[in-house]
């Protein structure tokens, strides 16, 4: 980080051309003439630029950005998004709504992608940035003497958990609750968040808001009801869904579909998702004998059509900071069988309403709930139809509207 830091400081007095590939240039200069940003800082009816900040175009956070972008308030608001990187999880581009400036970095890490990205900031003269995921959040605070003035929005998911493969973590962590207190605003996923952040830095009145994530129920839904069924062998299905890494849980699943056989259910498990642990993902299942019973599909493009014919979603994570792929299931109709694990999973499934809600990495727990479930086809039912009105608050019309309150306070339009 601090080497990170000193790079920025070099980095500033730097010509753009040696920081941005041509193609870099045409997405961050083309669009913007000295007279358009005096116009922008002049001129109180014109729209303030908003630029969000995410390493990938893959994963929660940016489902949730890409939900924000397309409901951003385009008579008050001019929509960025900048991507460090695109040799992986690149899958949602075609999902960013076409009138957002996107400006690719092409970098190959975080940490050097941030002279490019101060450069970028510079060009734009953004009213608001907004970073997401931990390691976003530190360099963007480190290098917010380098930056424009603007207003900076932290979204804050899970805290040191971001930084658990480091070995400096409660250094690295403290230094970011030292410096997080220099955000204009810090948004929250969970009221527990929330409610710990705040006594751990004891911010400024209505600095740390909990806004939930959107999830765009209307389309998922849409979708999900003309989505032809990607299962070809008989169910019951199991759908989960996520990266493939220890947090997600998934050996645990295995083993609870294992004991869900063996009592006699023939149920079968989809694993939507890539990451690391495939390969002994795949192993394990193939020593609990699952190898005919478990299919890990990878990446999908279309989710919904999983979520449209499942008979149960699991999550089986051991931390989470507000799993999108659960709001997604039940936008969708599909019940939910989910650890109680921190944070935020209690505030989306209400026990025994939309679904079922179990100690965290209890896999007798989750083996019990799973039986029940598909032995009860009526309970079953009466979950589904209760899983998409449970989530109102949820959707992205009542989320985007409280984020555009917070972009017009700070930009006092």
């Amino acid at each position: 980080m601090v080497r990170a830091a000193f790079r920025l400081v070099n980095a500033v007095s730097r010509p753009s051309s040696e920081l941005a590939s041509p193609s870099d240039r045409r997405y961050c200069e083309a669009p913007f003439r000295l007279r358009r940003r005096c116009e922008i800082v002049t001129n109180p009816q014109a729209r303030r630029p908003v630029l969000f900040v995410l390493p990938t175009l893959g994963g929660g956070a940016a489902r949730v950005v890409i939900t924000l972008l397309r409901h951003l308030d385009r008579t008050r608001f001019e929509p960025h998004l900048v991507v460090f990187y695109t040799f992986y999880g690149f899958w949602f581009r075609s999902e960013v709504p076409e009138d957002v400036v996107m400006h690719v970095l092409d970098a190959k890490r975080a940490r050097n992608a941030m002279p490019k990205l101060v450069r970028i900031l510079w060009q734009v003269r953004p009213a608001v940035v907004v970073a997401t995921q931990g390691y976003v959040n530190f360099l963007l605070l480190l290098a917010r003497p380098l930056l424009p003035a603007c207003a900076l929005v932290i979204r804050e998911v899970i805290g040191e958990r971001y930084m658990e493969h480091n070995r400096y973590r409660d250094l690295l962590y403290r230094w970011y609750l030292r410096m997080v207190r220099g955000a204009d605003r810090i948004v929250t996923q969970t009221a527990a968040v929330a409610e710990r952040l705040s006594a751990e830095i004891a911010p400024r009145p209505g600095q740390v808001e909990c806004i939930h994530n959107p999830v765009d129920a209307e389309r998922l839904a849409a979708a999900a009801a003309c989505a032809p069924s990607p299962f070809t062998r008989r169910g019951p299905h199991v759908l989960a869904m996520g990266r493939l890494t220890h947090q997600k849980g998934f050996d645990l699943l295995l083993e609870a579909l294992a004991r869900v056989r063996a009592a006699g259910v023939p149920a079968r498990l989809t694993i939507v998702g890539v990451g690391e642990l495939e390969a002994d993902l795949a192993a394990r299942a193939a020593a609990l004998g699952l190898a005919d019973a478990v299919d890990l599909v990878g990446f999908q493009e279309h989710p919904e059509r999983f979520f449209a014919h499942a008979d149960v979603f699991a999550l089986s994570s051991r931390y989470e900071g507000m799993p999108n792929v659960a709001l997604e299931a039940l936008a969708c109709g599909l019940p939910v069988v989910a650890f109680d694990c921190p944070h935020g999973v209690r505030e989306i499934v209400r026990d025994g309403v939309n679904g079922r809600l179990l100690p965290t990495e209890d896999v007798g727990a989750l083996t019990a709930a799973l039986l029940d479930l598909l032995r009860d086809r009526a309970t079953l039912a009466r979950l589904r139809a209760a899983a998409a009105g449970s989530i109102r608050s949820f959707t992205a019309p009542v989320v985007s509207a409280r984020w555009n309150a917070i972009f017009a306070e700070l930009t006092g339009s």
